[in-house]
């Protein structure tokens, strides 16, 4: 049996929601493997203010989930 290709694209569609769905919101991991939370805890710890904290975590979100 063949597939059609608006079948295959199903496929694959449902197949990225699945993953999306199965990860953890609150799991965000940096390019280097880091945890986003984990840099905006040690910015803080090493003295930097709120807002670069901040930024640097934007960052690592940015990074590990690039925007289109």
């Amino acid at each position: 049996m063949k597939m059609t290709l608006a079948q295959k694209i199903s496929a694959v569609l449902l197949a990225s929601l699945a993953t999306a769905a199965s990860a953890s919101p609150g799991l965000i991991i940096c390019g280097g493997g880091r945890y986003c939370e984990d840099v905006r805890i040690e910015c803080l710890a090493d003295g930097g203010s709120a807002a670069m904290c901040e930024r640097l975590w934007r960052l690592c979100v940015l990074d590990a989930c690039p925007q289109r």
